[in-house]
């Protein structure tokens, strides 16, 4: 008998159990790069505590800036993230206590709102994906709509759409935690909005 043919029910059960648990599978032709992704999405959701530090390139129309960035994540809902250096303002600290958002700039002054989406367009001027990229950074789709991915053999994402964004994925680097490749630069665009992060070093 044909070995595809024996995996195939069990690529299929796979695909069942992803879609029932919410998890996406990737339009594939391969039912290893499937199995893969599959596999490697399991792992990734028990990663909810990390922190990545690099840079950050923003551009909205004919505007941009670039910062350093310092992003720790200790669940799901908790985070801090401090932008060094944005359009001349010093450090902007970002923080979700998982109830509401708050921003403080270098010079005092303090924001508050449901979300650092909407916190980071008042201070910024421009609307960023915190939500999403909390996801988009370890290479998942946001939980709560449907996304469409491509992989590679090894199941890692290479473009991500969702919510109106593009996420592409140019490169990834091996960590020591749970065997997996972690995204070392992402490009995310959606209208006239590009952000691109560049992910030094990944502490889990």
């Amino acid at each position: 008998m044909n070995p595809d043919t024996l995996l195939r029910p069990v690529l299929l059960l796979a695909a069942l159990i992803a879609l029932l648990s919410g998890c996406a599978v990737p339009p594939t032709t391969s039912p290893e790069a499937a199995s893969a992704w599959t596999a490697r999405q399991s792992r990734l959701m028990q990663l909810t505590t990390w922190q990545a530090d690099g840079r950050i390139g923003v551009v909205s129309g004919q505007d941009g800036w670039h910062a350093s960035f310092e992003w720790a994540q200790q669940d799901s809902g908790r985070y801090r993230i401090a932008l060094i250096g944005p359009l001349g303002q010093g450090r902007v600290v970002v923080e979700n206590d998982g109830q509401e958002a708050r921003l403080r700039t270098q010079d005092g002054q303090n924001w508050t709102a449901p979300d650092a989406d909407a916190l980071l367009e008042q201070s910024l001027g421009v609307r960023l994906p915190v939500n999403g990229l909390r996801y988009w950074a370890r290479g998942l789709p946001e939980p709560g709509s449907t996304p469409t991915l491509q992989t590679d053999a090894q199941g890692r994402l290479t473009r991500l759409e969702q919510n109106g964004w593009a996420i592409e994925y140019p490169a990834y680097a091996p960590t020591s935690i749970l065997n997996l490749d972690l995204p070392t630069r992402i490009i995310a665009r959606r209208q006239d909005l590009s952000v691109k992060l560049v992910i030094e070093q990944w502490t889990l």
